[in-house]
């Protein structure tokens, strides 16, 4: 239990240096590298720390065979012999009633209370501090995904309830379309959401774009749609999943909860990165003004 404590600090330890260089690496080198890779980089980081056990296989030790010697199979090398006289077998001498048998070869009691087996004494069980730390990591990580699960299936159950699917003839030709330029077989769910600020993706295994109910303008509406079916077609709400999960098994260390908001920032960034590739230049700036809006009515909402 204790070799398993120390293996899981330092591999969170290392992992969180780890993530301190990539997040040094895109405050530095912005202008230079995408964002893609540092996603690249955040995904094998978070695949590392998600499973906190030395990946090395046991030592597999060969053993001679072990040969079987049967005595009664076996023909002594020499035997008892005298001359002039068979072989005679060695008959046990006769013990006498009183016992002077006993008397004459003391050593065999001692023996036999020697091989007595005596009481062991009685062993509590006792409470080690690598055990108590041990649950009390298991029961705050628990904690933690019960926390994040609860949170999904209120979202379900309120999705359910009051969003609706989008049936306006204006905006479904647009969201085909988006999904044709994107080359994506299969698409999430369009529905309309009361309370929400801006456009967002939700769901893991059936994802749902929603829209708010706020009519939205029409190029504001196509560089939303873009910009969401790119996450879908990227799959970073899978990275965005395992780095939660990823947070619960190393919530004890504050490096990971920075790493953590460093992958939302760089999904962010690579998104865009993918959106403006597809955009022409004249339209970068418009792009830039929309996903600026959206984010100022988020902190309003919050």
């Amino acid at each position: 239990m204790t070799d398993f404590l120390f293996y899981l600090g330092a591999l969170s330890l290392g992992g969180g240096l780890v993530g301190l260089i990539l997040m040094a690496t895109g405050l530095l080198t912005r202008s230079r590298y995408a964002a893609r890779w540092r996603c690249w980089g955040w995904l094998l980081l978070c695949l590392r720390l998600a499973i906190p056990l030395p990946f090395s296989f046991p030592n597999v030790q060969v053993h001679a065979p072990i040969q079987l010697h049967s005595p009664s199979l076996e023909r002594p090398s020499e035997l008892p012999f005298t001359a002039g006289r068979p072989f005679q077998e060695a008959v046990p001498s006769p013990v006498s009633p009183t016992g002077s048998s006993n008397e004459e070869n003391p050593s065999s009691s001692t023996s036999s209370s020697q091989n007595t087996p005596e009481p062991e004494p009685e062993t509590k069980p006792t409470i080690y501090v690598s055990q108590i730390v041990t649950a009390v990591w298991l029961l705050v990580a628990a904690g933690i995904l019960i926390w994040n699960l609860i949170a999904h299936l209120r979202l379900r159950r309120f999705l359910k309830r009051w969003a609706d699917p989008v049936r306006d003839a204006t905006i479904l030709p647009l969201y085909n379309a988006m999904g044709d330029q994107l080359e994506l077989d299969r698409r999430p769910r369009l529905m309309t959401c009361p309370g929400l600020a801006a456009p967002m993706l939700a769901g893991l295994l059936h994802p749902v774009l929603l829209l708010p109910e706020q009519p939205l303008a029409p190029k504001e509406l196509e560089y939303a749609l873009l910009h969401e079916l790119t996450h879908y077609r990227r799959r970073d709400i899978w990275l965005k999943a395992l780095a939660l999960w990823v947070r619960a098994v190393h919530w004890f260390n504050p490096l990971v909860w920075l790493m953590a908001r460093a992958i939302e920032q760089d999904t962010e960034l690579s998104c865009d990165e993918a959106v403006l590739r597809r955009l022409p230049p004249e339209e970068h700036a418009a792009y830039g003004k929309t996903i600026l809006s959206a984010v100022e009515r988020l902190k309003a909402r919050s």
